[in-house]
C-alpha cells in the first residue's frame, strides 16, 4: 500500500446562507463508526456534512453514488476513489480478477490513520443493498468512520441492519426553526413579517429548500410567493405533480389527518396506495410513525392546504367527494365521521349521525358537535326537531328556531311512536330553556310540569322510547322548577333524573342532579339529606371536561351552605372562590346564582360585617337588572335576607318598608314576628311564631331562627319557661350542624336562657370555638311616617322652596311648615340634607 500523502476527495462547496446546526455537527463529531443523515432531498444533507469537515479540518473522501442496482458497479467506483485518494493501492483497481468489494475491505481495514468516508446519495444504490457491508468494514477499520447520507427509505428494517450503535440524524433535526427562517430572511435581506416567518415554518414542516428559495424569491418586493403544487414537485424530479395519479391520490387522502394504508386505499380506490405513501414519505411531503394498525401517515401542512385551495380544475368535486366516503369509511368513529360530512355538506348524513350517537359526541368532542348542528340548515330542524335538544340545550348554542318547532303533545293514554315522542321531548327541553333565558321563570315551570306529565303513561311510568334523552330531561324540568321557586316539584324532577341517569352513558348529568338536589337539601336546611346526595354524586361519574363548562357549578355552592351552618367560614370562602364572580357570563346564567350571593352575605354577617353583607345583597339586586323578576323565589330570598339583616342590625324601619312593598314577604314568619318585636309588641312577636310553628311547612333551618325569635319574645314578656322551651326545640332541630341561626342571635340573652337548659352547652361551646364576633340585637323602635310626610320627604329631593313644595301637594304653606317640622323631629333631622339623607337610610327613598 503506497504510504504517500493520501489525496482526500474534497467534499461539496458549502452553499451561501447555509443555516448551521451545531446539534447536527456535535452528533457528526461523537465519534460513532456509522453515521446516517436521513431526510428528504433540500434538507441539507451534504451541506452540512460539508460544513462539519470544513469546521473540524477531519480528511475526508466523499463519494456520490451513481444510479445502479449493481452491487459490484458502487464497490468499483468506490475502490477506484480510494486508489485516487492513495488509500488503496493502485495494482489493486488495476487487478481485473479482483473482487471489488474485498479490495475495498482490504484498503480500509490496513489503512493506519483517521479518516471520513462519506457515501451521498445513498438512496441511489439502494437496490445493490451494499450500506451493511461497508458498515461492516468501517468497524473493522479502528481509522475509518462512515457517514452516509440517504433520504427517508421505504425499508426502515433494512437501514435498521446497519448495526445498534449506528447514530441516525433525522430530517427533523435538520429542519429549520422560527428563529432560524428568521435569521436566515435577514442573511438574504428578505424583508418579510414575523406572521409569514412562522406560517413558512409551520406549513414546510421547516424544510430548508423550498423555504430559502420562497424568501429569495421575495427579495425586492417583500412578498413571498405562495407555495404551489410545483414548488414541491421539483424537488424530487423536476416535475409537477398537478394534474398526476400522485396528486389525484393526495387530494382525495388530504382529507384526513392521520391515515393508515387501508384507510388511503378505501379513501382513494387505489391499490398501490402502500406505495404512493410511501413515496410521499420519501419525498417529504408525509411522515409516518408505527402503531397498533400499522404504520400511520401525516401529510405536510402546506399539501393539506393545496388540496383545498388549489385553482386546479375538478377539485373541489375530488375533496368533497372525498370527505363524503371518509364519513362513511370512519362511520366508527362518530366524531371524525362527522367532520367530514359536515364538509361534504352532507346534511342527511350529519343529521344521521348527529342523532344516533349524539350522547357519545357529547362526552367525546362537544365543540365538532355545536359547530356541525350551528351549520345544519334549518329545514333539517323542522324534520327532525330533536336535534333542537343537542343544540339549543346541551351544547347552549342558541335558541332561535325553538319558536318556530312546534309538536303535537301526545294525550296520557295515547300510544306514540319512539321517534315522535323523541321529538317532543327536544323541542319541550328547547322551549323550557328559551323561557329561562327570556327571563320567565313562570312559564318555563309551567312547561316543566307539562312536560314531565306527558312523558307518563297512564299507569304513572315513563314511557319507553326516551333512555337517552330523559335525565337531561329532567334535569332541566327540576333546574326550571326550581329557578320558578316549585321547591317540592324541583326535588322529584331532580331525583327522578338521578334515577333514569345512573349508570347510563348520561351519568355524568345525573351527578349534577344529585348535587342540585344536596343544593336545595342545604338551602332549606336538609344538612344530613344534604351530604348524603353529595357523597351520592362522588360515586357517579363525572361530567367530560369539555361539557363541565356548560353545566352550573351546585356542589360548592351546597358544601358553602353546610360549611357556613357549621360555622366553619374558612372552609365556606374556600367553596365560593371556585364559584362564578358576580358580573360574569356564568354567574348570569347559573340557575341558583342568588344561592351563591346569600351564601357570600351571610359569611359577612357571621364576621360581623353586617353592612357589608347589606352591601352584597343590594348589588346582587341592582346587577340582576332585569333578571330579577318580581315576584320570585330569587327576589324572594334576596329581599328577605336583607330585611332581616336591616331588623337586627338597628334598621327595622326599612326593614318594615321593604314589608310592605313586597308582598311575597309576608309570609317571612321570622322578619314580621322580629319587626313587631321592635315595635315595641312581644305578643303579636309569639302569635306570629306560634302559627309558623304550627303549619311546620318550612326547613330545618328556618324552624330553628323562628324558635330562636320565639324566645326572644317569650323572655321580653317574662315567660321563663316558655323562652327555655323555644331555646330546647331549637337545638334539638339543629343536631344536623345548623348553628348559623344562633351566632346571628343575642348572646347575652342566649346565654341567660341556656342557664335552664342543659342541652344548650354544646351549642354554646361551638359558638365560642368558632371565635365569632358576638351579636347583639340593637333595641331600634320604628319610624313611622305618615303619607303625607312621605309625600312631603320626597318632594324635599327636587326643591327646597315651601312655596313650590305647597304648591306641588295642593296645600297651604303653613301646612307643609308644620308637615316638615313633624317629618324633622321623627327624622331626627335639623336640615334638608340630614332629612333626605335620614330618609334613604330608612328606605323612604328609592
Amino acid at each position: 500500500m503506497s504510504r504517500e500523502k493520501p489525496r482526500w476527495s474534497a467534499p461539496p462547496r458549502v452553499p451561501t446562507h447555509l443555516v448551521p446546526k451545531p446539534d447536527v455537527y456535535d452528533t457528526l463529531e461523537t465519534g460513532s463508526a456509522v453515521t446516517v443523515l436521513r431526510a428528504p432531498q433540500g434538507y441539507g444533507k451534504s451541506a452540512h456534512v460539508s460544513e462539519w469537515l470544513r469546521r473540524t479540518g477531519h480528511p475526508a473522501v466523499w463519494m456520490t453514488a451513481r444510479p445502479t442496482d449493481v452491487a459490484d458497479e458502487f464497490w468499483a467506483s468506490l475502490l477506484e476513489l480510494l486508489v485516487h485518494a492513495g488509500v488503496a493501492d493502485a495494482s489493486a483497481g488495476a487487478n481485473e480478477a479482483a473482487e471489488p468489494a474485498a479490495a475495498v475491505r482490504d484498503a480500509l481495514t490496513r489503512w493506519p490513520t483517521p479518516f471520513v468516508l462519506v457515501v451521498d446519495q445513498l438512496e441511489a444504490v439502494r437496490a445493490a443493498r451494499v450500506d451493511t457491508a461497508l458498515a461492516q468494514m468501517v468497524r473493522a477499520s479502528p481509522a475509518v468512520r462512515l457517514v452516509l447520507c440517504s433520504h427517508i427509505s421505504s425499508d426502515p428494517e433494512h437501514l435498521a441492519r446497519l448495526g445498534m450503535d449506528t447514530v441516525f440524524v433525522e430530517g427533523q433535526a435538520l429542519a429549520l426553526t422560527h428563529p432560524e427562517v428568521a435569521r436566515l430572511a435577514i442573511s438574504l435581506d428578505a424583508v418579510v413579517a414575523d406572521g409569514v416567518v412562522r406560517d413558512l415554518c409551520h406549513d414546510l414542516w421547516g424544510w430548508p429548500a423550498p423555504i430559502r428559495g420562497l424568501l429569495a424569491s421575495s427579495v425586492g418586493s417583500g412578498e413571498v410567493p405562495r407555495a404551489d403544487w410545483s414548488t414541491l414537485g421539483s424537488l424530487f424530479g423536476n416535475r409537477s405533480i398537478e394534474g398526476s395519479t400522485g396528486s389525484l391520490f393526495v387530494v382525495r387522502t388530504t382529507v384526513v389527518e392521520e391515515l393508515t394504508v387501508e384507510l388511503a386505499r378505501s379513501l382513494s380506490g387505489t391499490e398501490t396506495a402502500g406505495h404512493l405513501l410511501a413515496t410521499l414519505e420519501a419525498a417529504g411531503l408525509a411522515r409516518s410513525r408505527p402503531s397498533p394498525q400499522g404504520r400511520v401517515y401525516t401529510y405536510m401542512p402546506l399539501l393539506r392546504s393545496l388540496s383545498t385551495t388549489s385553482e386546479w380544475t375538478q377539485v373541489s368535486e375530488l375533496v368533497t367527494d372525498a370527505h363524503r366516503t371518509a364519513a362513511q369509511v370512519l362511520a366508527d368513529t362518530p366524531e371524525r365521521a362527522l367532520h367530514h360530512a359536515v364538509s361534504a355538506r352532507d346534511w342527511e348524513r350529519v343529521v344521521e349521525i348527529a342523532d344516533a350517537s349524539w350522547v357519545h359526541l357529547v362526552m367525546t368532542d362537544p365543540a365538532a358537535l355545536a359547530d356541525a348542528l350551528s351549520r345544519l340548515p334549518g329545514r333539517w330542524f323542522q324534520r327532525m326537531p330533536r336535534l333542537v335538544t343537542v343544540r339549543d340545550v346541551l351544547l347552549e348554542d342558541r335558541n332561535d328556531t325553538i319558536v318556530a318547532l312546534s309538536v303535537p303533545w301526545p294525550d296520557p293514554d295515547e300510544v306514540v311512536e319512539e321517534s315522535a315522542l323523541r321529538d317532543v321531548v327536544g323541542v319541550a327541553v328547547g322551549q323550557i330553556v328559551a323561557a329561562r333565558r327570556a327571563r320567565r321563570p313562570d312559564l318555563a315551570g309551567d312547561l316543566a310540569t307539562r312536560m314531565v306529565a306527558a312523558l307518563r303513561d297512564s299507569d304513572g311510568h315513563y314511557r319507553a322510547g326516551t333512555e337517552d334523552l330523559l335525565p337531561f330531561l329532567l334535569l332541566h324540568a327540576g333546574v326550571a322548577q326550581l329557578v320558578a321557586g316549585d321547591l317540592q316539584a324541583a326535588t322529584d324532577d331532580l331525583l327522578a333524573c338521578l334515577w333514569a341517569g345512573t349508570g347510563s352513558d348520561l351519568e355524568f348529568v345525573a351527578r349534577n342532579a344529585a348535587e342540585t338536589v344536596a343544593l336545595l337539601d342545604a338551602v332549606r336546611g336538609s344538612n344530613q339529606r344534604a351530604r348524603e346526595h353529595l357523597a351520592t354524586a362522588a360515586t357517579l361519574t363525572a361530567p367530560p371536561r369539555k361539557i363541565a363548562t356548560t353545566m352550573d357549578l351546585v356542589a360548592p355552592v351546597a358544601e358553602a351552605l353546610l360549611a357556613i351552618d357549621r360555622l366553619d367560614l374558612h372552609a365556606a370562602e374556600q367553596h365560593l372562590e371556585d364559584l362564578p364572580a358576580p358580573g360574569i357570563v356564568e354567574y348570569q346564567r347559573h340557575a341558583a346564582w342568588y344561592v351563591l350571593d346569600l351564601a357570600r352575605a351571610m359569611v359577612r354577617s357571621l364576621q360581623g360585617d353586617l353592612d357589608g353583607a347589606m352591601g352584597t345583597l343590594e348589588d346582587a339586586v341592582v346587577s340582576a337588572g332585569s333578571r330579577l323578576t318580581v315576584p320570585s323565589l330569587a327576589h324572594t330570598v334576596l329581599t328577605s335576607a336583607h330585611a332581616r339583616l336591616l331588623a337586627v342590625a338597628g334598621n327595622p324601619t326599612r326593614a318594615q318598608n321593604l314589608l310592605a312593598a313586597h308582598p311575597s314577604l309576608h309570609d317571612d314568619a321570622v322578619l314580621r314576628a322580629r319587626l313587631s318585636l321592635s315595635a315595641g309588641d312581644p305578643v303579636a312577636a309569639v302569635e306570629i311564631c306560634t302559627t309558623a310553628l304550627w303549619r311546620d311547612s318550612s326547613g330545618p333551618r328556618e324552624r330553628v331562627s323562628v324558635l330562636l325569635v320565639d324566645m326572644e319574645a317569650r323572655d321580653a314578656l317574662g315567660d321563663a319557661p316558655g323562652a327555655a322551651s323555644a331555646l330546647r326545640r331549637a337545638v334539638q332541630t339543629s343536631r344536623a350542624g345548623l348553628l348559623q341561626p344562633f351566632a346571628l342571635t343575642d348572646r347575652a340573652l342566649l346565654e341567660r336562657v341556656a342557664e335552664q337548659v342543659p342541652e344548650a352547652a354544646e351549642v354554646l361551646a361551638l359558638l365560642r370555638a368558632a371565635s365569632l364576633p358576638e351579636h347583639s340585637v340593637q333595641d331600634v323602635p320604628v319610624v313611622e311616617l305618615s303619607e303625607r310626610e312621605v309625600a312631603v320627604l320626597r318632594e324635599l329631593e327636587t326643591t327646597a322652596s315651601v312655596e313650590v313644595l305647597a304648591r306641588h301637594l295642593f296645600v297651604s304653606a303653613n301646612t307643609v311648615k308644620s308637615q316638615l317640622r313633624s317629618l324633622y323631629r321623627k327624622l331626627g333631622a335639623t336640615s334638608r340634607g340630614a332629612a333626605l339623607a335620614e330618609g334613604a337610610r330608612l328606605g323612604y327613598l328609592t
